[in-house]
C-alpha cells in the first residue's frame, strides 16, 4: 500500500529548497530561556551556515555556527531569558542564501533533552522533554504525583509544521489505563489538557504516534508541570499601544505555574465587549412564559392572546439576550452551550452602513461560525458569507435608526469551552488585504529580488501606498505604489552597495485611505504534495496558518554582490496551445566570472518535461562566456488550460564555492492559435432577403493553417454548414437568406471552428454574429 501511495504522489518542494538548500528539521526542537541549545538544521543542498534568522523580537535568540555539512547545519543558539514562549519560525541563513521556514520551539520549564530510551525514564517534573517518533514503537516516562494532584500536560509535534499525531496514554504503577489524549482542537494534531489524580504513586506517561508512523524528522516536545491549559483567549482583542496592529501569542501564567501557555490575541480596534453570561433562569421563565399550556390559558382570557410571544421574539427582551455593544469595537464571547447564539445589541442611525468581520480558527477554536444581523423584533436582516481564508464577513446599512442585534451561532450547532470567536465590527470598509508570495530573500548587494504582490480589495478603494519597516539602509521597495485598478503587482526589493551585510527582518507596511496595515506572507512549512494529474493536494492545516509572527515580516539576507544579473525582456508571453514560444534571457556577468549559468521556470501548470502528464514545460540552454544572451522556450502540450499566469524564472550561478540564486518573472499568457471575429457583427433580414456575412480568423504568428467553421442550424436562415478559412487568408465572405416564414426575432449564430495546431484539432465556439429577422410591416390605409 505505502509504495502504490509513493506512486500516486509526488512532492512539490518550495522554489527555494532547490536554488538555496531546504532545512527538513530542527533537533531538538526546543531551547530553554535564558539557556543554550546546540541545535542541527538537517535537510539537503545546504551551503555553509553564517546565522540563524527568527521571526521573534530582537535579541531573542542568538546563533553561533559550529559546523557545515551539505545535509546538516550545527549551530549554539541562545535564547534570551525573556524570549516569548511559544512555537516560532526560524530560516537558516546559509553562504548560498536563506532557506525555508522551520518552526521551533520556546520554553520556560526545565529542558531535560532527549532522554527516553528502552526502559521508562524517571521524569522530575516540571520538566520538557523531548524525542523523535519511531514507527511502531513508544517512549515510556514515569512520574510521581501526589493523591488528587492536578498536572498538566501538553506535546508540540504537529505545530511544528510535520505531519505527525502525538498521543499519550497513561497508565498507573500496575499498568491499568488511566487516562489518554489524542488531539484538541485549535491544537492541530497536539494536545493540551489536565488530569487530577485520584491516588498517589507512580504512573508511566507513553509516547507515540496515533497512527503508528515515523520520521526521523517527527521530533514532539512533551510538557509536564503545572500550566494553564486553556487554549482560547477571552477576550482575543486586546490593547497594545506599544505594538504594532495585527495577531501575536500572549503568555498566560497564573501564580504558582511552573510555566507558562500562548495563546493567540490581536490588537483591537475600538471598544472590547465580551458576551455576558446566559440567564437560564430568564430563558426558563420565559419559555414557560410563551409554552402551550400557557397560550391556551390567554386564550381563553379577556386578552384573547398571549403578550409574551411578541415578548419573545424582541431583540431587548427575549431569548436573544442581547450585550450591549459600541461601533467600532470588538465582540468577543465563546459559544458553551451547544446550539446557542450568542447576541450584540448596537445603536445604528438611519443609513448607518457597518462591516463585520468574524474569525474563529485564528483564535485556536472549532468552531464553524454563522453571523447574522436582526432587527428589534428579531427579524433576520443579513447573513455572512464566508471568505477564501475560511472567516465570515458580511456589510449591513440599516434601513432605520433603532438597535439591531449581531447574532453568533457555530453552523453545526456545536459548542464547548474552546469555541471562542471574535467579531469586528467597523464604520468604514476593512482596508485591502495583501498578500506576498515569496519564501525568505536573499538579496546581493547592488542587485534585486522581486516581490509578488496578490491585492483582495475588501471593498476598498483607492492607491496603496507601499513602504519598509525595519530595512537597513540602502534597502529599498519599487515600485512603492499599487493603483487603484491593479489587483497583482511585482515589486523589486533593491539593496544598493552600502545596504549591511547579514540578516535582516522587515516590514512592508501598507497605506490605502488613512489607515496602514502590514503586508502578509504565506511561508510554506514542510513540503507540498501533488496528486497524479499534478495538481496541487490542499495544504495541512498546521501548514495554512502558522504562528502569527512568521506571516506578517519577511526575512531578508543582504548577500555580497552577485557575479552576475539577468533580465527578461518579455514582460508577457503569448503561448498558443500545443505550440511553444520563446522566453528571451539577457545576462551580465563579472569579468572574474567564467562558469555556466542555469535556468529553471516554475508556476502555473508548467511541470516537469519529462513527466507524462505534463501539460506546460519550459527549458533553457545554459548561458554562458561566448552566449550571454540565450532564448528558452515553454511549451504547451495536451489538456493545457487557458489562461494569464505569473511564471518565476530562477537563474543559477556557482562562484569561489558560492551558489548565487536570482529570480525574476514573466506574465505567461496560454491562448488559442486563433479567434473568430465577424466584419458584419449584426445582420438584419426581412423575409425573402438575403446578405453577406464575413467571418474573419486572427492567427497568431506561429499559426498560419486552414480554420473550418462550423455553422450551427438557424430556424428559418439558409446558410451554408460549413465554411473554411483558407491558409493565408484572414477571412471567408458567403450569402445567407431569411426565409419567406421566419419568425420575427433575434438570435445569436453559434458556430463552431476547428484547426489542426501542430498535429492537435483545437476548437473554439463562438457567436460573433446577431441575427435579426424583422418584421414585415403592413402598410396603413389611407
Amino acid at each position: 500500500m505505502r509504495h502504490l501511495l509513493t506512486a500516486l504522489v509526488a512532492l512539490a518542494v518550495p522554489a527555494v529548497a532547490s536554488a538555496q538548500g531546504f532545512v527538513e528539521s530542527a533537533s531538538p526542537p526546543v531551547i530553554e530561556r535564558g539557556k543554550t541549545a546546540r541545535v542541527a538544521f538537517v535537510g539537503k543542498d545546504l551551503g555553509p551556515g553564517l546565522d540563524v534568522w527568527h521571526a521573534l523580537p530582537k535579541g531573542a535568540l542568538r546563533a553561533k555556527p559550529v559546523s557545515s555539512e551539505p545535509g546538516k547545519l550545527v549551530f549554539d543558539i541562545t535564547a534570551s531569558a525573556d524570549a516569548p514562549v511559544g512555537v516560532c519560525g526560524l530560516r537558516v541563513a546559509t553562504r548560498d542564501g536563506l532557506t525555508n521556514a522551520v518552526l521551533f520551539h520556546v520554553e520556560d520549564l526545565p529542558v531535560r533533552g532527549k532522554i527516553a530510551g528502552d526502559k521508562p525514564v524517571p521524569l522530575e517534573r516540571p520538566a520538557c522533554v523531548w524525542g523523535t517518533f519511531r514507527e511502531g514503537t513508544l517512549d515510556r516516562y514515569t512520574v510521581a504525583v501526589a493523591a488528587n494532584e492536578r498536572v498538566s500536560f501538553e506535546c508540540v509535534s504537529n505545530r511544528l509544521g510535520k505531519d505527525a499525531d502525538p498521543l499519550l496514554t497513561v497508565r498507573d504503577a500496575d499498568g491499568r489505563f488511566v487516562t489518554e489524549r489524542d488531539n484538541d482542537a485549535g491544537l492541530y494534531f497536539d494536545f493540551r489538557f489536565e488530569h487530577t489524580f485520584e491516588k498517589a504513586g507512580t504512573y508511566t506517561l507513553e509516547v507515540r504516534d496515533a497512527r503508528l508512523r515515523a520520521s526521523e524528522h517527527h521530533h514532539y516536545a512533551l510538557r509536564v508541570g503545572r500550566f494553564p491549559t486553556e487554549r482560547v483567549a477571552v477576550p482575543s482583542a486586546v490593547s497594545a499601544p506599544d505594538r504594532p496592529s495585527g495577531a501575536f501569542f500572549r503568555q498566560v501564567k497564573r501564580p504558582g505555574d511552573d510555566g507558562s501557555s500562548w495563546l493567540p490575541v490581536t490588537i483591537a480596534e475600538g471598544h472590547v465587549t465580551v458576551a455576558k453570561d446566559f440567564d437560564a433562569a430568564r430563558d426558563t421563565a420565559l419559555s414557560q412564559a410563551t409554552s402551550g399550556p400557557t397560550w391556551y390559558a390567554f386564550r381563553a382570557s379577556p386578552m384573547r392572546g398571549n403578550p409574551f410571544l411578541a415578548l419573545e421574539r424582541s431583540l431587548e427582551f427575549g431569548s436573544l439576550q442581547p450585550t450591549p455593544a459600541k461601533v467600532p469595537g470588538v465582540l468577543c464571547g465563546v459559544l458553551k452551550q451547544p446550539g446557542r447564539r450568542q447576541c450584540f445589541a448596537v445603536q445604528l442611525e438611519k443609513g448607518q452602513r457597518i462591516f463585520l468581520r468574524a474569525e474563529a480558527k485564528s483564535l485556536n477554536s472549532p468552531a464553524e461560525l454563522e453571523l447574522t444581523v436582526f432587527d428589534r423584533t428579531g427579524r433576520e436582516q443579513r447573513r455572512g458569507q464566508e471568505g477564501r481564508d475560511g472567516d465570515i464577513t458580511l456589510d449591513f446599512t440599516a434601513p432605520s435608526a433603532g438597535v439591531y442585534g449581531v447574532a453568533v451561532r457555530d453552523t453545526l450547532r456545536d459548542g464547548s469551552e474552546a469555541h471562542a470567536y471574535r467579531v469586528t465590527v467597523r464604520d468604514k470598509p476593512f482596508p485591502p488585504s495583501i498578500t506576498a508570495e515569496v519564501e525568505g530573500l536573499t538579496v546581493p548587494r547592488g542587485n534585486y529580488q522581486v516581490v509578488p504582490l496578490v491585492v483582495a480589495r475588501n471593498g476598498g478603494t483607492g492607491p496603496i501606498k507601499l513602504s519598509l519597516a525595519g530595512a537597513p539602509s540602502g534597502l529599498q521597495l519599487t515600485p512603492d505604489t499599487i493603483a487603484e485598478t491593479e489587483s497583482a503587482i511585482v515589486c523589486k526589493l533593491e539593496a544598493d552597495a552600502s545596504t549591511a551585510i547579514g540578516v535582516h527582518t522587515v516590514r512592508i507596511v501598507a497605506e490605502c485611505g488613512g489607515e496602514k496595515f502590514l503586508v502578509r506572507t504565506r511561508p510554506l512549512i514542510d513540503k507540498r504534495y501533488q496528486n497524479v494529474d499534478l495538481i496541487p493536494i490542499a495544504l495541512r492545516e498546521d501548514q495554512t496558518r502558522p504562528p502569527p509572527s512568521l506571516a506578517d515580516r519577511f526575512a531578508v539576507q543582504v548577500a555580497p554582490p552577485s557575479p552576475f544579473t539577468f533580465e527578461l525582456p518579455e514582460k508577457t508571453i503569448t503561448l498558443p496551445r500545443y505550440q511553444s514560444a520563446p522566453i528571451p534571457v539577457v545576462t551580465t556577468r563579472t569579468a572574474d566570472f567564467d562558469g555556466p549559468i542555469t535556468f529553471h521556470a516554475t508556476g502555473g501548470q508548467l511541470a516537469d518535461k519529462n513527466e507524462g502528464r505534463t501539460r506546460v514545460y519550459a527549458e533553457f540552454p545554459d548561458a554562458t562566456v561566448k552566449r550571454p544572451n540565450v532564448s528558452g522556450a515553454v511549451v504547451s502540450k495536451i489538456l493545457s488550460n487557458i489562461g494569464k499566469v505569473r511564471v518565476e524564472v530562477t537563474a543559477t550561478g556557482t562562484h569561489a564555492d558560492r551558489r548565487v540564486t536570482l529570480i525574476r518573472t514573466f506574465e505567461l499568457d496560454l491562448t488559442h492559435a486563433y479567434k473568430i471575429t465577424a466584419d458584419t457583427p449584426k445582420v438584419a433580414l426581412l423575409p425573402g432577403e438575403s446578405a453577406r456575412v464575413k467571418l474573419a480568423v486572427e492567427r497568431l504568428k506561429s499559426f498560419d493553417g486552414p480554420v473550418a467553421l462550423h455553422l450551427n442550424t438557424v430556424q428559418g436562415l439558409e446558410a451554408p454548414g460549413t465554411v473554411t478559412v483558407p491558409r493565408g487568408r484572414a477571412s471567408v465572405e458567403f450569402e445567407v437568406k431569411a426565409t419567406a416564414d421566419a419568425q420575427p426575432r433575434k438570435q445569436n449564430w453559434q458556430l463552431t471552428a476547428t484547426a489542426d495546431v501542430s498535429g492537435f484539432e483545437e476548437e473554439l465556439r463562438a457567436a460573433p454574429v446577431e441575427i435579426e429577422f424583422k418584421k414585415v410591416e403592413v402598410p396603413k390605409k389611407k
